[in-house]
């Protein structure tokens, strides 16, 4: 059997910065003798959540019934809600919102009192989440969400109209709707793309594909809550190709080995330490 790793696979930018941040965390927390907490999973890793709950990182939901401590934010940032709960609270924020996620946020705000904000993503990812819960005048901006292209209605005409997208939204799905969004000029409407899906997420899915064109099949590593891991499976099976998606070397089976050339690729949120242990485990007969 012979493998071949993907060319663009393990760690983003975003998620080093924010386990980066989470370290030092815990180290402020320490020497300022409070708790640390994340809000919610730090990344979508159990095995890298462990390893900081051992260090005495707590995961919580909202502020209300725990200790002021030092709290960590994810990098798919919050509604402005939750993190104005968290400083009347008297918690220490580390905030570990991804920049460019943080830029589209303030775009929001800052097109809100002039256009109708459309938000293209997933219902109740933490992202979505985060953009729909911006807040303009003491309250959060109205928007719309729209998840695929039957969720769009007809524009209102001659009204003008900004489009952000979640940054690790399917690039296909995106460009379907986009070029619908599109057609609502001929309303006289205006239409203002704010943003583009994260490039770094576009190259893995392209050095995916790539992948599953050279491969017989591929295993995608990462956790099971990660979606953009599970985005890179759907990209295999679609080429046609066998695909498997494991958390780790322990979900390895006899079928994989059977196969003449294996790919290899993994999740934005995937150690290269689980990436290696697959790959040893792969290799021994």
């Amino acid at each position: 059997m012979k493998l071949i790793l993907s060319k663009n696979m393990g760690y983003c930018k975003g998620v080093s910065r924010v386990l980066a941040l989470a370290v030092s965390a815990l180290q402020d927390a320490k020497d300022a003798g409070k708790p640390v907490y994340s809000l919610g999973k730090l990344i979508h890793n159990d095995e890298t959540c462990a390893f900081f709950a051992d260090q005495g990182m707590q995961v919580i939901a909202g502020s209300e019934g725990y200790e002021p401590g030092v709290v960590v934010l994810r990098a798919h940032g919050v509604p402005d809600t939750v993190r104005s709960s968290f400083v009347e609270a008297g918690f220490d924020l580390v905030d570990a919102t991804c920049p460019v996620v943080k830029h589209n946020l303030s775009s929001i705000a800052a097109y809100a009192s002039s256009h109708t904000i459309l938000i293209i993503g997933h219902p109740g990812h933490p992202e979505t989440l985060a953009m729909r819960g911006v807040q303009c005048g003491g309250k959060s901006c109205e928007t719309v969400l729209i998840h695929n292209p039957e969720d769009i209605g007809l524009p209102e005409p001659g009204k003008s109209y900004v489009v952000f997208v979640q940054t690790t939204f399917d690039q296909g799905l995106w460009n379907e709707i986009q070029a619908i969004l599109r057609t609502w000029e001929r309303y006289g409407c205006e239409i203002i793309f704010a943003n583009e899906v994260c490039p770094s997420s576009i190259n893995r899915r392209q050095a995916t594909l790539e992948l599953a064109d050279a491969c017989d099949a591929v295993v995608v590593i990462g956790g099971r809550e990660s979606a953009n891991t599970r985005a890179l499976y759907r990209l295999v099976c679609k080429r046609g190709k066998k695909a498997w998606h494991i958390e780790n070397e322990t979900e390895i089976t006899d079928e994989m080995r059977s196969y003449d050339i294996l790919g290899i690729t993994a999740g934005a949120s995937t150690p290269s330490e689980v990436i290696h242990r697959v790959i040893d485990s792969l290799q021994q007969e």
